[in-house]
């Protein structure tokens, strides 16, 4: 019989917290009680779980003695204030933040792809998990990477949610504005996002790039075990609600054939879009909204040169699945004793 836990999710209230809830019940997790967590803005509160209803407890005075899985999706922040206090009442923590993924010590996993390393958590007890534009993409690379994947070029094209429910706000109170003719307000954003692109995302170091390009870079190379990977990555937020959106280039040491690339591509769980496609012959981030399928289209193969086109929703397929997947890979395996 399968060992059954509690488990809190921090976080409860946001966008992937809602999402991983929601995922935890749909896809049965063995858990005797989950527990919804969130800060003190949601008192009184309650959160989604299959079809019941959750108790948000508070954050600052939740006993961690009583889970033995934590899921932090609640930022870097609350993830360095908290983890600490989680660890030492002898959770095992999956942080969905920045906090720790550069942290050597510290495992950066997606399912199916180096979740092995998941014995690597055994004395810290923490795996981090990466940003929901990276893992994704590291599901379609991962395909590339026994055939000597050296080169990524990718532009990166991330609906607002990615920023939380206040840009989504931002986003539709710009439109409303724009439509009636009014002044429209910029607070979330360095620039309006409505009917706009805005070519960078977080700060720019001293080289021009941003650190969600960084992200994606550092993140990459980190899941795929290849430091020397040369990526190069633009990101840009474009005026959409949810679902992510990758061009990718590539380059290999080995050639494959664009049959035997599509055939992995599947084989790996992705789903490749073809001309015989009913909502052919591409998918748009729109469309890949509200399931759990990173979709490729536009798939175009030249010696060891390869192109294509990714589509996923950002949170539910980028973030609260792999996060979700992981748990019950650890659960398997033992590690939430």
């Amino acid at each position: 019989m399968q060992q059954s836990i509690n488990v809190a999710v921090i976080g409860a209230k946001n966008l992937i917290g809602e999402a991983v809830l929601e995922l935890l019940a749909q896809r049965r997790f063995p858990a005797q009680r989950v527990y919804a967590v969130d800060g003190e803005d949601y008192e009184g509160d309650v959160a989604a779980f299959g079809n019941r209803e959750l108790e948000v407890h508070q954050l600052a005075d939740f006993a961690f003695e009583n889970v033995q899985l934590a899921i932090f999706v609640a930022g870097s922040e609350v993830a360095r204030r908290y983890v600490p206090d989680a660890r030492t009442a002898g959770c095992v923590v999956l942080d969905f933040s920045a906090a720790f993924r550069a942290d050597a010590g510290v495992p950066l996993l997606v399912s199916g792809i180096n979740d092995s390393l998941q014995l690597d958590a055994g004395e810290t007890g923490l795996v981090s998990v990466p940003n929901c534009t990276v893992t994704p993409l590291a599901q379609a690379l991962a395909v590339f990477t026994p055939k000597g994947l050296s080169r990524v070029t990718v532009s990166t094209y991330q609906s607002v949610s990615g920023s939380g429910q206040a840009a989504m706000e931002e986003l539709a109170t710009q439109t409303t504005s724009l439509f009636a003719q009014r002044e429209t307000e910029v607070n979330v954003f360095a620039k309006r996002i409505a009917f706009n692109v805005l070519p960078q995302i977080g700060e720019v170091d001293a080289a021009g790039i941003s650190e969600e390009e960084r992200s994606v870079r550092d993140e990459l190379r980190r899941v795929l075990a290849l430091p020397a990977l040369e990526v190069e990555a633009t990101c840009v937020r474009v005026p959409v609600f949810f679902g992510h959106g990758w061009s990718v280039a590539l380059a290999t040491e080995q050639a494959m054939s664009r049959d035997e690339i599509a055939l992995q591509l599947e084989q790996a769980g992705l789903r490749v879009v073809t001309e015989s496609d009913s909502f052919g012959p591409y998918l748009t981030p729109m469309e890949a909204t509200g399931n759990d399928l990173v979709w490729v289209s536009r798939l175009r193969v030249e010696g060891t040169r390869v192109q294509f086109w990714l589509a996923a929703d950002n949170v539910r397929a980028g973030a609260a699945l792999n996060i979700v997947k992981l748990a019950e890979s650890m659960l398997a395996k033992g590690y939430l004793a």
